[in-house]
């Protein structure tokens, strides 16, 4: 029996101590070591000149391209088919020598993207953005600390946020059984001091459980998913229960901020709301300082802002990661370039203006939950045979579930799907398969992991192209 199995069939109290003992675990990886110096080093940084942090920014650079160009196999017979030495690198700009890298390339052959041996020790992990599309990758030990000091230096003491706050969390991990029809909808874990909501139960009929576990849990900050926050503010704007829940800071990521949402929750909550940008690759760190500007942690990954189609993609180059580099990774998310002059806080850290991310639609449930793209990508990133695939919704009684296969790719493999969906989706949304040689694309050549003609909570959205 699964871990998982073990965890769905125990009593609330055992989970909330299994719940526990994973961030115990989480605790000992994340924070051991020279997390405290990794911390205070970024946040001396921070306060670097431009010119500073782009002279650091290249000798990581140069070390990390000397790395793949010697160790990992791909960039190795890239590097001699070009003629490119690392050694020769004069700036930043010369970064445009190679190749944009696709995805798709990394997710046919990973192994061509890590080190030969000796390797360090790795994690394995597996992302799917939005764009529903399963990448595997790994991660050295170190990578996962510097990413988490990243966090809690430019993201967390930006919000005015400590390690140790009561931190209320909505995002995409199962915490909840599928086929519990009761609360709680939340779990304990107490290490972290986190009340972990599920954002799969989450629908106009549970809202108000929702508010009332906040309440008595007081929470200091609350963090998750864009759109299951949005919708708890919602509810307290719409009711008038303005005072109910007071966190000194909420922390949104992985789907759009769009201005109504802030709004609503910086109504709701009576505090500021702090963006972010990252993917589960460890390519690109972007955050939003208390003058509410974007910036872009130069120590991170190099972050390019290419034309494509029209619109203006991010392309980026890890720097931390050498379990896994990847080299001008084109990551699909669309963002502005910073409007001229110095930045308002006074931070060195280059700026980013505003992220638009996929503005993908979100899947309505018979049950009146919404689930936004980046929940329902994680249904999708465990399938072992499957390409791409795009969630289709012209009612709410029924999904059409497009999936693009991979070679393997059978009958138990959508068995296998149709449980991932069935968890967060619930049981009485119709689902429905559809094997296609290829996806669809938008006219902008954009891959969407959700078209919805139901319409978006939101008034201000409007169909990205």
């Amino acid at each position: 029996m699964s871990l998982r199995s073990v965890y769905e069939r125990a009593p609330i109290a055992v989970q909330n101590l299994m719940a526990t003992g994973y961030g115990l675990r989480e605790l000992r990886r994340r924070h051991t070591g020279d997390f405290r110096g990794l911390t205070d080093q970024l946040g001396v940084q921070q306060w670097w000149t431009e010119e500073r942090l782009a002279a650091d920014q290249l000798t990581r650079l140069r070390s990390m391209l000397t790395f793949c160009g010697t160790r990992v196999p791909h960039y190795r017979d890239l590097f001699a088919s070009l003629g490119f030495d690392p050694r020769d690198l004069r700036d930043l700009g010369d970064l445009a020598l190679l190749p944009v890298l696709d995805k798709e390339e990394v997710r046919t052959a990973p192994e061509r993207f890590r080190p030969v041996e000796p390797r360090d020790a790795t994690v394995a992990q597996t992302t799917g953005g939005t764009t529903g599309t399963p990448l595997s990758y790994w991660a050295t030990l170190d990578a996962v600390q510097f990413n988490y000091a990243t966090y809690e230096s430019r993201s967390r003491e930006w919000a005015g946020v400590r390690l140790g706050d009561r931190t209320a969390s909505l995002h995409g991990q199962p915490i909840v059984p599928l086929g519990q029809e009761r609360g709680p909808w939340w779990r304990h874990n107490l290490a972290f001091r986190q009340l972990y909501l599920s954002v799969y139960h989450l629908n106009q009929t549970t809202v108000p459980a929702y508010i009332g576990a906040l309440e008595r849990f007081d929470p200091e900050v609350v963090v998750g998913y864009t759109s299951a926050v949005h919708r708890l503010a919602r509810h307290l704007v719409e009711t008038g229960d303005l005072g109910r829940i007071r966190p000194r800071a909420v922390m949104v990521s992985s789907e759009c901020l769009l201005p109504a949402a802030r709004a609503d929750m910086e109504l709701a909550f009576g505090c500021p709301v702090h963006d972010a940008y990252s993917l589960g690759e460890l390519v690109a760190y972007v955050s939003e300082c208390p003058h509410g500007e974007l910036h872009v942690s130069t120590e991170y990954g190099v972050v390019e802002l290419a034309e494509r189609d029209g619109r203006t993609e991010i392309v980026a180059t890890g720097l931390i990661n050498e379990g896994m580099p990847l080299l001008r990774y084109r990551t699909g998310d669309v963002a502005d370039a910073a409007a001229p002059g110095p930045s308002l806080c006074g931070r060195g850290l280059p700026r980013m203006g505003s992220i638009e991310g996929r503005l993908d639609d979100v899947v309505r449930t018979p049950e009146g939950a919404t689930v936004g793209p980046a929940p329902m990508s994680l249904a999708f990133q465990r399938v072992p045979h499957l390409r791409r695939a795009q969630v289709v919704q012209d009612s709410t009684d029924e999904l059409l579930v497009r999936l693009e296969p991979g070679e393997g790719f059978g009958p138990e493999d959508q068995d296998f799907l149709d449980g991932e969906l069935r968890l967060r989706l619930g049981p009485s949304l119709r689902l429905r398969y559809e094997l296609v040689d290829e996806l669809p694309r938008t006219s902008g050549g954009k891959e969407r992991l959700v078209v919805s003609s139901l319409g978006t909570e939101d008034p201000s959205a409007s169909e990205q192209q």
